[in-house]
């Protein structure tokens, strides 16, 4: 790895960890810089520009989590009803909060119109979806809809109880109850 390289990756690093634990807040060139330790002219020297910037750092979270995932869930297919729980466990686990809290934002800026953060966001629940229909045991016609409906109910407790999931633990024991015989 040249030294180009190797300074990007710590770039990338230093503004993962930072949005993992204070979000996208403000992401101005100077604020990223300031945060890497560097200055804007030597982050832009690194990166064509902010776009660039931010594509590196979410792609790079976007495979930490999909390592965490694949260590979650294995590699074994699932019943719809146990998807649900083992999601549902790992939203609420502490130590994926950072990432989906960083997922409750991407989607908020995309929902006020942003194109970029819309791309990344569309891109990133199409990823999702797709890892989630390979890993249901159910027929091809209904892996799709179902991985779909799943990420809906998660995704729409996140927004609905942001600060406290567990009031969301009787609707997803429903949603269990309802993919059971599945």
């Amino acid at each position: 790895m040249s030294k180009r390289e190797t300074k990007r990756a710590e770039i990338v690093g230093k503004l993962a960890t930072h949005f993992l634990e204070a979000g996208l807040g403000d992401t101005g060139v100077r604020r990223l810089a300031e945060v890497a330790g560097t200055s804007d002219r030597m982050l832009l020297y690194y990166f064509e520009n902010k776009e660039e910037i931010l594509a590196a750092v979410l792609g790079e979270l976007g495979g930490g989590f999909t390592e965490v995932l694949d260590a979650v869930f294995g590699t074994e297919p699932l019943r719809p009803a146990d998807a649900v729980s083992k999601i549902w466990a790992m939203v609420r686990d502490e130590a994926t909060a950072g990432q989906l809290r960083l997922w409750l934002d991407l989607s908020s800026r995309a929902s006020r119109g942003d194109p970029f953060f819309g791309a990344i966001v569309e891109q990133m629940a199409e990823g999702w979806i797709v890892w989630l229909s390979g890993m249901l045991d159910v027929p091809a016609a209904e892996k799709r809809p179902l991985a779909e409906l799943i990420m809906s109910a998660i995704d729409g407790h996140m927004v609905l109880f942001p600060t406290d999931l567990t009031k969301g633990d009787a609707a997803v024991a429903k949603l269990q109850d309802l993919l059971r015989d599945l």
